[in-house]
């Protein structure tokens, strides 16, 4: 077939369907931050979130109407309130009442003032190993809103300057790398990169204070507790 490669992945669906399953998961990305899901949809999807994030930076009525119409929108079925003329039993078909359009709002409020001086790259797909180990083991990923507060590359950023600021060689120049890059767009980000520092570094302090309480070696002899167990088996029986 002449033109080559394909402009964008059927994901073995038609048309229609292609588009309602990337808005649903657009929609979610927006509601909770990251999704898994599976690489090919992550990528498919990862295209659709940008450019929704691009129309949220121009902040048009134009873009705000494109916006509206790849959101989900929820319904809420409601039986209506019967009139003083009307019984209760005379209303028997509910209608449906639009769910406030707060994707909508935290498109052009939150995510566009988090985004504003960033000129691209608002979402990020890692690799995990697959979600569904025991049927087709589809290769998964994790799609994420950058500069979030469930940025992972930003929280395994702290967790390796936890671990190298406590080994004698200190931080090494590839993480001073990705610090300024987790850290370049984000409002006050080395204070919240310090604080999340300090967050990892209790944690790792608790961990460890209770694997010394869980395998704590008992001090008494080997011989002696062989003889006290057996004795504890005799008087049983």
């Amino acid at each position: 077939m002449a033109g080559g490669a394909l402009k964008y992945r059927h994901l073995s669906r038609s048309s229609s369907h292609r588009q309602a399953l990337l808005r649903n998961l657009v929609t979610s990305l927006f509601t909770h931050e990251s999704i898994k899901t599976t690489w090919p949809k992550a990528k498919e999807a990862q295209r659709l979130a940008e450019k929704l994030i691009t129309l949220g930076k121009k902040n048009t009525s134009a873009t705000r109407l494109r916006a509206q119409q790849i959101f989900y929108v929820k319904f809420h079925f409601i039986p209506p309130s019967p009139l003083p003329t009307e019984s209760p039993d005379d209303l028997t078909t509910p209608f449906h009442v639009k769910h406030p359009l707060t994707h909508l709002n935290t498109l052009f409020t939150t995510i566009r003032a988090r985004y504003l001086n960033r000129p691209g790259g608002y979402t990020r797909v890692l690799r995990i190993e697959p979600l569904n180990k025991h049927h087709d083991q589809a290769p998964s990923a994790i799609l994420e809103l950058v500069d979030g507060p469930k940025d992972m590359r930003f929280h395994m950023t702290a967790k390796t300057l936890v671990r190298e600021r406590a080994s004698e060689g200190g931080v090494r120049e590839l993480t001073a790398k990705n610090v300024r890059k987790v850290t370049r767009y984000r409002d006050n980000g080395m204070d919240e990169l310090e604080e999340e520092v300090r967050r990892m570094e209790k944690i790792a302090g608790d961990e460890e204070v209770r694997q010394k309480a869980k395998w704590k070696v008992d001090e008494r002899p080997r011989e002696g507790w062989k003889m006290e167990r057996i004795g504890r088996l005799r008087q049983k029986t």
